[in-house]
């Protein structure tokens, strides 16, 4: 049987996520592409103030996406307790410039009782762009969703 947290989710596909309490996932603007029980996809347009001095996708702004669609990922498995990002690992390979569209998958690697492991991919035009790995672990807050 499908979670709650999912349902949402899918609601959004093929539109952005506005149905997330973060601000900042907010002002990324993504548009849900799928979702499953064990990976999430989204889609995101550079904007000018997405970029570096060089004009490209800031670095920062890249671990930025890739932790909030791992945090996405993790909402959807339903938990009771919050898992915190405690390691987020990234390989820049290649730009992405103002203008680009950037997708980013998730999947869930290996979900134990105390800590979550998830992989990540961003591609622009089927080009690699970077990869990330993110360990997130149980903590004592409970989630109210």
């Amino acid at each position: 049987m499908e979670n709650n947290r999912l349902q949402l989710l899918r609601r959004f596909i093929g539109k952005p996520f506005s149905g997330s309490p973060s601000p900042f996932s907010k002002w990324l603007n993504g548009t849900v592409l799928a979702a499953d029980e064990n990976a999430v996809e989204f889609q995101f347009e550079v904007r000018k103030e997405m970029t570096n001095p060089a004009g490209t996708l800031h670095g920062g702004v890249i671990c930025g996406m890739f932790d909030d669609c791992i945090g996405v990922n993790f909402m959807i498995l339903g938990t009771d307790h919050f898992f915190p990002t405690i390691t987020l690992n990234v390989e820049f390979f290649s730009a992405a410039k103002e203008g680009d569209t950037v997708v980013v998958k998730t999947a869930i690697v290996k979900k134990g009782k105390s800590v979550i492991n998830v992989k990540a991919e961003m591609f622009s035009s089927e080009k690699m762009i970077a990869s990330a790995t993110s360990n997130l672990v149980m903590s004592e807050m409970k989630i109210s969703m």
